[in-house]
């Protein structure tokens, strides 16, 4: 459900503003709005108030910058530094990290990059290697025994005149007293070596450090290496890289984690200080007072009164705003029960509905596993995924909210899916029938006998889900004094309901009585809804409430896809019959573990759709923003002082 939230104006002696700021930052439980426009004179040192906020802004990023060079670590609880941070004792901490993080985080780069570019000179030199097989395997001795010299490029063309026109450079400059051999290694790039007489070395370099030749020059350690030493060497090289960035990174925590624990101490003060000295600039003032205007919860707004009156004394006064409940200004705190708490997460990922408005999140948490276990309904995947679902909860809950949340939801799923695995007597699909008989509590889903009673129930779910749908739209017409919407939302009521009645007498469960006023409900409802629509009405009323039939239909899908998966679980079962045991063990188990991974996501999905586009957009008015308390940080749950 959504909390109340109340509008506040917090008055006090200008002197005591930066007090009342950190108290307010302290107790976390209003959110501060802007409250500038109210000032009619202008803060006293603001120019020391500006310098303050630069200097916190740069130490906080200072402070990251180092922090990030360490592994992920929990974030820091407890009060941050009380009152002002000393930035000069930060600052020359940071100073005298400075220059040995720099000469580490230089190597390391320098690392990764000659990981990065090396293969870029390697894969075209092992390309060529076949072209001088005499001389790939010779060393730097034994070519100066011959006399020789080679030199390797990489030339950025693929056209091959740039080769003739090298040719005749080198003919010119050396004579014939040279071999060039080449091939392609690349879209754009011609590889070639060239070798050539000890004596010429001057002159082919001189020729080939003008302009005339493009090409990628090695790198130094391998400029004068033969093409095989250097292809040897580059090799030894990138095998030993990734072990030298390893012991770079870990000169870099042995170098920050003495300082760590210090550094985000230091981090969250100067977090906090920088964020109450911002929220100077969003209240205004005047001559001798400061004004703050916020929203709180209404629960806790009592509590807030008695905190500051307590830390601050009567210099600050809390005044309670005149505001609707239903203002689109507020924001919105959502306090549902702590088994319900994960749910919000779904009903967020949408939208969050609007201050005042109704708020899904018990519903769906009603709703949606008991809609997961009708499409999985089957004890034994039911019990694997409970499994699961705690496991992930152990080992990733204190990680990560969402997937805390995720686990919890597949928790509630999973037990709702042993409990149809009962009513439906599914056990690994047929398995449990082929070796117990038929021990179902309600009937044997895949059987023929079945499909009517499963698809009446599927409907009935959806004509549950839908009517409430439309209820909740309709109270929450009546809170807002919308009547266009009541009217709407009663005409489609009505024409539900006279087609739940024709279709109860179709079926032989209702009387025959019951199909006058069915008829009636229907005209009356279509009319009334045509009639909101004007010139249009004729055309839009009844497809609206066709549209509002066909999401009833819709929910058809929990029948066929709790069908199909007990059908793919009975050929699973029938294909490990066959052939060896040992083979359709081995068969049956692939089957059914992709059965059950299409269990774990396909009957989620569905339940979310039918959740979004059938449930909440007969009632959910989104658009709100979350509340956001002074002094807390997104995700922190406000939670009212004792």
């Amino acid at each position: 459900m959504l909390a109340h939230m109340t509008q506040v104006r917090i008055i006090g002696h200008k002197p005591e503003l930066a007090h009342a700021l950190e108290e307010l930052y302290g107790l976390g439980l209003v959110e501060l709005a802007d409250a500038s426009e109210t000032s009619s004179t202008p803060f006293a040192h603001h120019g020391e108030h500006q310098a303050r906020r630069d200097a916190l802004a740069f130490l906080l990023a200072g402070t990251d910058a180092v922090l990030e060079l360490l592994p992920p670590q929990p974030a820091l609880l407890g009060d941050p530094v009380p009152g002002p941070v000393d930035t000069a004792a930060l600052h020359d901490e940071l100073d005298a990290l400075a220059p040995d993080i720099e000469t580490l985080t230089g190597r390391r780069e320098a690392l990764r990059d000659e990981l990065v570019t090396l293969p870029r000179y390697l894969e075209p030199l092992r390309r060529l290697l076949p072209l001088v097989p005499e001389l790939a395997d010779l060393d730097g001795p034994a070519l100066a025994r011959l006399r020789l010299d080679t030199v390797t490029l990489v030339l950025n063309t693929d056209d091959e005149r740039v080769l003739g026109a090298l040719r005749d450079e080198l003919e010119q400059a050396i004579g014939d007293q040279f071999e060039l051999v080449s091939t392609q290694v690349d879209k754009q790039a011609i590889g070639c070596v060239i070798v050539f007489s000890h004596d010429m070395a001057a002159d082919v370099h001189r020729l080939l450090g003008h302009e005339h030749v493009r090409h990628v020059a090695l790198p130094d350690p391998y400029a004068h290496l033969s093409i095989g030493e250097s292809v040897r060497a580059m090799e030894h090289r990138l095998a030993a890289l990734p072990e030298l960035i390893e012991a770079a990174g870990a000169d870099l925590t042995s170098l920050v984690l003495p300082h760590a624990e210090g550094l985000r101490t230091m981090r969250a003060g100067t977090a906090a200080e920088l964020e109450q000295v911002n929220a100077i600039g969003r209240t205004g003032s005047t001559r001798r007072t400061f004004v703050a205007l916020g929203w709180v919860p209404s629960s806790d707004l009592t509590a807030v009164r008695i905190e500051l009156e307590t830390r601050l004394g009567p210099t600050v006064v809390v005044e309670e705003l005149a505001s609707s409940p239903r203002d689109p200004d507020a924001p919105v705190l959502m306090r549902n029960p702590r088994w319900a708490r994960p749910f919000e997460f779904f009903v967020g990922f949408l939208d969050l509905p609007r201050a005042g408005s109704v708020d899904p999140t018990l519903l769906t948490a009603l709703f949606l596993p008991l809609m997961f276990g009708v499409m999985v309904g089957d004890v034994a995947y039911g019990v694997i995924l409970l499994a699961l679902a705690l496991l992930a909860r152990q080992r990733f809950a204190a990680r990560s909210a969402v997937l805390s949340d995720l686990s919890w939801v597949l928790v509630a799923g999973a037990l709702w899916s042993i409990m149809f695995g009962v009513l439906f007597g599914e056990f690994f699909g047929d398995l449990g029938k082929r070796m117990y008989g038929d021990w179902s509590l309600w009937m044997y889903r895949p059987g023929a006998e079945a499909l009517k009673p499963l698809l009446l129930f599927a409907i009935g779910i959806g004509a549950a889900h839908v009517v409430l749908g439309v209820v909740l739209g309709a109270w929450q017409a009546v809170r807002s004094g919308e009547h266009r919407t009541l009217l709407d939302k009663l005409g489609t009521l009505l024409v539900l309901t006279g087609l739940f009645g024709i279709a109860g007498w179709a079926a032989d469960h209702l009387p025959g009585g019951v199909v006058t006023p069915s008829v009636g409900a229907i005209i009356v409802g279509l009319v009334l809804v045509m009639s909101l629509h004007g010139a249009l009405g004729m055309v839009m009323g009844p497809l609206e409430l066709i549209g509002t039939l066909g999401n009833v239909l819709s929910y058809l899908r929990l029948a066929a896809v709790g069908l199909a998966s007990a059908y793919l679980a009975i050929v699973a079962n029938e294909l490990g019959s066959a052939g060896p045991i040992w083979m359709g063990v081995l068969i049956a188990a692939f089957f059914h573990t992709l059965n059950l991974a299409l269990a774990a996501f396909s009957p989620m999905i569905q339940a979310l759709r039918l959740h979004y586009v059938e449930f909440y957009s007969k009632f959910l008015i989104g658009g709100g923003r979350p509340f956001r308390p002074f002094g807390q940080q997104p995700g922190d749950v406000p939670a009212a002082t004792p």
